[in-house]
């Protein structure tokens, strides 16, 4: 694969300017920290006011985030939309998600406030229970049932078809969950209330400059959709292009997501985020269970030798005995929605977890994300052999 171009390209600040925090400033004009409200009714005496409770502000979130939509792109009047939208899964219940299950319950690696605040910002993945885990309610009942339908069997045949259906379950789940993100950073600037000043200027600067950059990624995950929406219509694949492989045991791990892949597993550096000059690849990754076997699917719309396609081969690359391992690592480098059987959690050692959940916070403000742990093989995590390998 030839360089790509935006590991050259400038970076570009993520808001148009920093928050300039304002102590005083008159009632009647916009706020300083850019809510789009006046100062009277925002940050006007805001340290006076009774402290934020956070864990509100999070069930808020919630409560809003349980609404959600049909993500079928042009409901028709030979196949409407039913009235019922579901809390569909992104990795399925039966099969995937209850094959790692130990009564009834699964491990997610994403946090909620009360862990973050005991933790000081150092969660454990937690218990939760299956019929919970991995959903989103972001179809009707009529459209999840018909349009997975290939992919929510007993068993399943690696090819085009379904590893699409498994890629455009990924990139309908991404737009829902970034939105998310951004609302519950929209509903945060709220928790200031009752601090100094100075306290304010410096919570109200960090959201701010994380909505900007949610925004970005919500734009960039709408167009991933809006790719795989024109697919779905047409029913033609001609772009699309995967890799599939299936292992020869049940791995204690699933997930499903989409991300740009901005490293190879040998740590190579395959595209720049934070430039806005050059289109980035994007790419989904599935990892679930049939018939006693995990199945690992990538896919992506887009070049055929592009940053996707030198992720999914550096993957197949590796001995067959570590591509697990190398699985793990990627799994939490690049996402939350991940679960955990608990057993093989609490059999790692103490030093796994912690090399494990530091990279959950890889990229992040805390962790830069670096070659170096996509490709550090130092750590064993799973023993597990491949018997077959698909692609196209």
């Amino acid at each position: 694969m030839a360089p790509h171009p935006s590991l050259t390209a400038p970076k570009i600040t993520i808001g148009p300017d920093p928050l300039k925090p304002v102590e005083q400033m008159d009632p009647y004009k916009l706020c300083w920290c850019r809510s789009g409200k006046k100062y009277k009714w925002c940050h006007f005496r805001r340290e006076k006011q009774n402290e934020s409770n956070v864990f509100e502000l999070e069930q808020q979130f919630f409560s809003e985030l349980r609404e959600g939509y049909c993500s079928h792109p042009a409901p028709s009047p030979d196949s409407p939309c039913s009235t019922t939208i579901i809390k569909a899964h992104t990795v399925q219940k039966k099969g995937g998600l209850s094959a790692i299950a130990e009564a009834g319950h699964v491990l997610t690696v994403k946090p909620i406030m009360k862990e973050m605040i005991k933790t000081e910002g150092n969660p454990q993945p937690r218990k939760i229970g299956v019929k919970k885990a991995s959903v989103f309610p972001g179809f009707c009942s009529k459209h999840d049932s018909d349009l997975f339908k290939p992919v929510e069997g007993k068993s399943l045949t690696l090819g085009t078809q379904t590893a699409f259906l498994f890629s455009y379950r990924a990139v309908a789940y991404e737009p829902f969950s970034k939105e998310g993100q951004r609302q519950f950073t929209l509903n945060m600037r709220e928790a200031d209330s009752g601090m100094p000043f100075w306290n304010q200027a410096k919570l109200q600067s960090f959201l701010y400059d994380m909505i900007n950059g949610l925004e970005l990624g919500v734009r960039d995950v709408k167009c991933w959709k809006d790719q795989f929406d024109e697919q779905l219509l047409s029913g033609s694949h001609d772009d699309f292009h995967f890799v599939a492989v299936r292992f020869d045991s049940i791995l204690p791990i699933v997930a499903c997501c989409a991300f740009h892949p901005e490293f190879d597993l040998n740590g190579a550096h395959l595209q720049q985020l934070g430039q806005d000059m050059f289109e980035l690849d994007h790419v989904t990754l599935t990892v679930t269970a049939f018939e006693g076997n995990t199945v690992v699917v990538f896919g992506w719309i887009g070049p055929q030798n592009g940053p996707a396609r030198t992720l999914a081969d550096s993957f197949l690359a590796i001995d067959d005995s570590r591509k697990a391992d190398a699985l793990v690592r990627l799994l939490f480098i690049h996402t939350d929605n991940v679960f955990l059987r608990p057993s093989w959690w609490a059999s790692l050692s103490e030093s796994s977890q912690e090399v494990l959940n530091d990279m959950t916070r890889s990229g992040t403000h805390v962790r830069e994300r670096t070659g170096a742990e996509f490709a550090d093989a130092s750590i064993k995590f799973i023993t597990a052999d491949i018997i077959e390998t698909v692609s196209g």
